[in-house]
C-alpha cells in the first residue's frame, strides 16, 4: 500500500507518484508499506537540520520505518522545482527521480549502487 499526504498547496501528480512507486517496488521485488509526505521548504529545511545536521532544504529525505516494511519518503515539491528549472529538465521528471531515490536510499542503496538503477526506473516514467 502506498500513502500519499500533501501538505503542501502545491498541485502534485498523485497518481502519477504512486504508480513510479509501485514500478520500483514490483522491480525491487518488494512488498512493502510506504508513505510519501510532501513538505513546504521550511519544514524540510526543519527536518534536515535536525536528522542530517544541514543548514540548506533537502529535496528529499527517507526515513526506513520497519514496521511499514519500507518507510517514508519525504519530497519538497518547491525545492525540487527549482532543481528542475536549474538542471534544465521537467518537473514531473525531477520529482519521480526523487522519489526514485529515496526509495532506492531505503531499499539500502549506496548513491554509486543507485546511478543505473535511477536511470533505469526514469525511463520507464515516460
Amino acid at each position: 500500500m502506498i500513502e500519499l499526504n500533501n501538505l503542501t498547496k502545491e498541485t502534485v501528480p498523485r497518481a502519477f507518484l504512486k504508480k513510479v512507486s509501485q514500478s520500483v517496488l514490483r522491480q525491487e521485488r518488494r512488498k512493502a508499506e510506504l508513505s510519501i509526505v510532501l513538505l513546504g521548504k521550511k519544514r524540510m529545511l526543519e527536518l534536515n537540520r535536525i536528522y542530517r545536521k544541514k543548514d540548506k532544504v533537502a529535496n528529499v529525505l527517507s526515513f526506513p520505518i520497519p514496521e511499514l516494511g519500507l518507510g517514508e519518503v519525504i519530497l519538497c515539491p518547491a525545492e525540487i522545482r527549482k532543481d528542475a528549472k536549474k538542471y534544465g529538465i521537467l518537473y514531473r521528471k525531477a520529482l519521480a527521480w526523487m522519489l526514485i531515490h529515496g526509495i532506492l536510499h531505503m531499499l539500502g542503496y549506496t548513491h554509486l549502487q543507485m546511478i543505473k538503477k535511477e536511470k533505469h526506473y526514469l525511463s520507464l516514467t515516460g
